[in-house]
């Protein structure tokens, strides 16, 4: 069964010889158990692009053990990214200015569930590496609550 719930993600990025960088978006969206155990959380954001607001449509999947997800991210720019326990993951992230191939290289994963998951959150640290350099050492944090009436 779907149901509506409101999603915060935080996202933190440290790069070399820079401030950090914490981003903070708010949504409405969907969560959904799957039939394979899964967790699904699925959302618009829209982000401040430089040059204008680009909307991003977010599909977020947890693991059914609660060890690992995935994002998917379509719209003017598109990746999937892999988070878990020490995992590393090759991606291709793909701009309207052409695709960049990095690896996420997850450094911890924490996901944590309240009864009858009215509220959940994940906690991914990790690093992102372009040709073996390390672009950034960022944390993304999801909350996903059960959305107020109204």
């Amino acid at each position: 069964m779907r149901r509506n719930v409101d999603v915060n993600v935080t996202g933190i990025h440290s790069r070399p010889g820079e401030p950090t960088e914490k981003i903070f978006t708010t949504s409405r969206g969907y969560y959904e158990n799957m039939d394979d155990g899964r967790r699904l959380v699925e959302y618009d954001e829209e982000q401040d692009a430089g040059n204008g607001v680009v909307k991003v449509h977010n599909k977020v999947f947890i693991a059914s053990d609660g060890k690992s997800m995935e994002i998917i991210r379509g719209g003017e720019t598109k990746n999937r990214l892999q988070f878990g326990e020490q995992l590393e993951y090759d991606t291709e992230y793909l701009t309207p200015y052409g695709a960049m191939t990095m690896k996420v290289v997850t450094n911890s994963f924490d996901f944590n569930s309240s009864h009858e998951e009215k509220a959940m959150k994940v906690i991914a640290e990790y690093a992102l590496e372009m040709e073996g350099q390390v672009l950034s050492d960022s944390m993304i944090i999801i909350e996903i609550k059960n959305a107020e009436a109204g």
